[in-house]
């Protein structure tokens, strides 16, 4: 292959799939948070995180949690493989 077929692809569609992929991550991590929150409620009230949050254990404040957790680690996956681009002397 010459260099001139290898750039045929879309601009930008990598990031919009891992966007989109993203997105479902977060709303299934607040979906499973939604599920422990109410199936978890009878065995414990709350639950402490590094002992200093304390999260209660209702379906709401857990599928909120499990969108954040999630999101931050998605969201710093992304951070690092951006910055680690920017070091990649192929890249274009």
């Amino acid at each position: 292959m010459s260099e001139d077929t290898a750039e045929s692809g879309v601009a930008g569609l990598g990031r919009r799939i891992l966007l989109g992929l993203g997105g479902f991550g977060v709303l299934l991590g607040g979906l499973l948070g939604f599920i422990v929150g109410a199936n978890g409620g009878e065995a414990l009230t709350e639950l402490t995180i590094f002992g200093r949050l304390a999260v209660p254990l209702s379906p709401g404040a857990m599928a909120l949690y499990g969108m954040v957790v999630v999101a931050l680690a998605i969201g710093g996956l992304y951070g690092a493989v951006s910055i680690a681009s920017r070091f990649d002397s192929n890249a274009q």
